[in-house]
C-alpha cells in the first residue's frame, strides 16, 4: 500500500479510457481506503494487491477479425459474429464503428468510407452470465463505390451503470471498470 496525499477539500479520481486498436483493456479492481493524516489532510491508501496477475478474459469475440472481399455486382456483404459472456454477472455492451485509413489511424466517415453503408443488429443489449449474442453486419455500398481495400474498426464496449461501490465503512471504494474492444474489419471491394 502507498499513500497518497492531498489538501482536505479535494480528493479526487479520474478514471482514463484508452482505446487499444487491437488488443483488449483489461479489467483490475483496485481498493482506495481514505483517513485523515495528523496534518488534516486526507490521504488515500491504493491497495491492489489481490489484483497479482491479468484477471481471466470476460468477453469473447469469434470471429476476432473480419478480413472479406465485397462483389459489387451482389450488392452487399453480410457477416455475423458472436459475443461470449465468460463472467456470471450479466454484461451490457454497446457497439458502433469507425473508418480507418490505410495505416489504421481513424478518419472521418463519408459516403466513402464503410461506417454509412453500414448496418449493425443490434447495437445495445444485455448479455446474460455464461450466455452469448450473435450480432449482423451487413454492408452495402452503391453500385459506383470504388473499388478498393477498406479499413474500418468495431467498437465493443461494455458499459458499467455503477462504477464505484462503497464499502460498509465508507472508508473504501471499488472501482468497476468496463472493457473495451476493438474488432478490425477489412473489406476488399471488388
Amino acid at each position: 500500500m502507498r499513500p497518497i496525499v492531498r489538501p482536505k477539500s479535494v480528493v479526487s479520481l479520474i478514471l482514463v479510457s484508452i482505446l487499444s486498436t487491437f488488443v483488449p483493456l483489461a479489467k483490475a479492481e483496485l481498493t482506495i481506503h481514505t483517513s485523515v493524516d495528523k496534518n488534516g489532510d486526507t490521504q488515500m491508501l491504493v491497495n491492489n494487491e489481490a489484483q497479482k496477475q491479468l484477471p481471466p478474459p470476460q468477453l469473447g469475440i469469434t470471429p476476432p477479425t473480419l478480413h472479406d472481399d465485397l462483389v459489387l455486382a451482389t450488392g452487399k456483404l453480410d457477416k455475423s459474429l458472436t459475443l461470449y459472456n465468460y463472467s456470471t454477472k450479466p454484461k451490457k455492451i454497446k457497439l458502433s464503428m469507425i473508418d480507418l485509413d490505410s495505416s489504421g489511424h481513424p478518419i472521418t466517415s463519408s459516403e466513402t468510407t464503410l461506417k454509412n453503408w453500414t448496418l449493425i443488429n443490434p447495437t445495445t443489449f444485455s448479455i446474460a452470465g455464461s450466455g452469448y449474442q450473435t450480432v449482423r453486419l451487413s454492408i452495402r455500398p452503391p453500385n459506383d463505390f470504388v473499388k478498393q481495400k477498406y479499413k474500418a474498426m468495431l467498437l465493443i464496449e461494455q458499459q458499467i451503470d455503477n462504477p464505484l461501490k462503497y464499502d460498509a465503512d465508507a472508508k473504501g471504494v471499488t472501482v468497476e471498470l468496463g472493457s473495451r474492444y476493438g474488432l478490425p474489419i477489412n473489406v476488399t471491394v471488388k
